[in-house]
């Protein structure tokens, strides 16, 4: 089982995709990860709802796609779905991958800038992620954008 609500986050650094680094810890603020691999059907549909977010929220909470992939995959990944978040190899060793417990893809985990994990979501679930959507905007004392609404997903879809 993943980290749950509550739970202290653990601090790391990736390298990003294409060049650059990412260390959880000095944020200082909101951070949204999403943990996937290119080759999940569940991540493809997940991944540009996050996306959509990161439009929206991008401005105030840091997001990092965590991909279980190498950066070239990971690059090619992002430009086919249209990511502009910033993106991160966990391969090959995927050590921030064990040390989230990640066993699902994707997972996402909303984290404060102290580390306490604030959310936690596994596989695509339309309500989670509508809630999710309405905390960033609450976070950031920003209107709610609408994730879902021009577009017809399942309530579902395991990862």
């Amino acid at each position: 089982m993943p980290l749950k609500k509550g739970d202290r986050a653990p601090d790391f650094k990736l390298r990003l995709c294409p060049e650059g680094e990412f260390e959880l810890s000095s944020s200082g603020g909101y951070n949204l990860l999403v943990f996937y691999k290119v080759s999940c059907p569940t991540c493809q549909l997940t991944l540009p709802f996050v996306e959509r977010m990161f439009k929206s929220y991008g401005d105030r909470i840091r997001f990092l796609g965590v991909s279980q992939d190498v950066c070239s995959d990971t690059e090619e990944f992002s430009r086919n779905y249209g990511l502009t978040f910033p993106q991160a190899s966990d391969a090959p060793d995927y050590g921030v991958s064990v040390a989230y417990d990640v066993q699902v893809v994707p997972t996402l985990y909303l984290i404060d800038g102290k580390g306490e994990i604030l959310f936690v979501e596994e596989s695509f679930v339309k309500s989670s992620l509508e809630s999710l959507n309405e905390e960033l905007a609450n976070l950031v004392g920003k209107e709610v954008n609408p994730l879902f609404e021009d577009v017809s997903v399942p309530p579902f879809k395991a990862g």
